[in-house]
């Protein structure tokens, strides 16, 4: 599942330019990079302020050795969470491996705490965003990106009478109180490291040189203003590469096109063509960018909603606390889970509707060369949605080596949270694969 098809992006750029401002600059940039930097360095604390020199107890919240801390099995985790040991206060923060929870993500995820100031940029931007919501059969469905939002808000629309209507960012409308607060509310997340490589392969496509001109009729005149104003913060990827045929030679050699196609093969970015449905054929090219762009991100200055990540997509952005959610599924088995959904309000799916996958284009570079390095830092970035949405790690990211664990402690009012144990800032970003510990 990748970049949008080109039939329908135009309706995507628009809702995106809509529902999200762009204020990203180079000089934000700059000041993101300075601060991992200074971490890298040493330099710098996490928002919990701690003195090295005092000598004092780590507080929650702050960076210690990670050696000094002893993972914490799953299963002992997960009575404390449901109260049947306690936690004791000398332990003040417990280490635990994504995945490890005898718990379902629905059940995982109230635990969750978002810091709203590391995770600033991931929180939808605007007041107000617009999600299906069916009113006959009081269901909400919360769209995540690049989490199975298009095949289910066509089920929503079309199957269950939903509407796409304006809800508070922070799903406000959902709580006590709140207009849908009697509402079934059911969201759709994705395994965290197939959803950055579809992620990237989206904004590398919307926001590449070939999308800064409309067509010759006027059409995507909004979207192609938006990239020619945008100050992209990692314009490198598009080195010796600025036409749309460029980019499709990476992906798409003439040498393996039909000749009955070859013709077509200068075809527009919007328009598709025989390569758009083809494996990608790349050569390292795409995949030596991408992998320059998980070191070189930061993993808190997103500039696109498909970067966001999907938890403090679903949390209130003021406590960091996860809205209501009822139900979470995983969109790897998407299509089986809607029928399921359906059925309960006595509808079906059509049978062998392009609407239901209507994403299956091809990824552009090939997952195949991105080094085991590279996967684990992507692991480091998205570590939040490992945690809180209890997904294993891939085998990859699985090992004392490299740091992609979680943290237990509670907040000032004594509720549990979850959190990343380092977050993505946090941790080194040296290629060797070997996590260097910043406290």
């Amino acid at each position: 599942m990748v970049f949008a098809t080109t039939l329908s992006i135009h309706k995507k750029h628009q809702r995106y330019s809509q529902d999200h401002s762009f204020k990203l600059t180079r000089k934000r940039v700059r000041t993101r990079k300075k601060e991992a930097k200074d971490q890298n360095d040493g330099q710098l604390n996490t928002p919990a302020t701690l003195d090295l020199n005092d000598g004092q107890q780590e507080v929650p919240g702050t960076l210690q050795n990670d050696n000094q801390i002893e993972l914490t099995d799953g299963l002992q985790v997960t009575d404390i969470l449901q109260n049947k040991i306690p936690f004791h206060e000398q332990h003040q923060r417990l280490r635990f491996v994504p995945g490890t929870l005898s718990l379902t993500p629905a059940e995982t995820l109230p635990h969750c705490y978002a810091d709203p100031d590391i995770y600033e940029n991931h929180f939808p931007k605007r007041k107000i965003r617009g999600i299906p919501i069916s009113s006959k059969h009081k269901l909400v469905f919360i769209m995540i990106a690049k989490s199975g939002s298009s095949t289910g808000r066509w089920v929503m629309n079309n199957v269950l009478d939903a509407e796409e209507l304006k809800v508070h960012k922070d799903l406000l409308d959902l709580s006590p109180g709140g207009k849908y607060e009697d509402f079934s509310a059911i969201t759709f997340v994705r395994d965290p490291l197939s959803r950055f490589y579809s992620s990237y392969d989206e904004v590398f496509y919307r926001y590449g040189p070939w999308m800064r001109e409309p067509e010759r009729n006027g059409r995507y005149d909004s979207w192609a203003k938006h990239v020619r104003e945008v100050d992209h913060p990692h314009d490198y990827v598009y080195e010796n590469m600025t036409t749309y045929q460029e980019f499709q030679d990476a992906f798409c050699p003439p040498n393996i096109i039909p000749d009955e196609y070859k013709l077509d093969r200068a075809a527009t970015p919007r328009r598709p063509n025989w390569c758009t449905y083809q494996p990608t054929h790349e050569n390292g090219t795409l995949a030596a960018a991408f992998e320059r762009f998980v070191f070189e991100y930061d993993g808190v200055s997103p500039w696109d909603v498909h970067l966001h990540l999907q938890v403090p997509m679903l949390s209130n952005q003021l406590t960091g606390r996860p809205a209501r959610v009822n139900e979470v599924f995983k969109t790897e088995t998407s299509i089986k889970d809607w029928e399921n959904i359906v059925s309960r309000y006595g509808q079906t799916l059509p049978d062998d509707d392009e609407n239901l996958n209507a994403r299956s284009i091809p990824r552009r570079f090939n997952p195949k060369l991105v080094s085991i390095v590279t996967k684990r830092r992507i692991c480091q970035i998205a570590a939040i949605d490992y945690c809180c949405l209890n997904f294993k790690l891939p085998m990859e990211c699985d090992g004392t080596e490299v740091d992609v664990s979680c943290s237990l402690d509670k907040d000032e009012q004594g509720a549990y949270r979850i959190q990343p144990w380092s977050h993505p800032h946090e941790v080194s970003r040296d290629r060797s694969g070997v996590r260097i510990d910043l406290g």
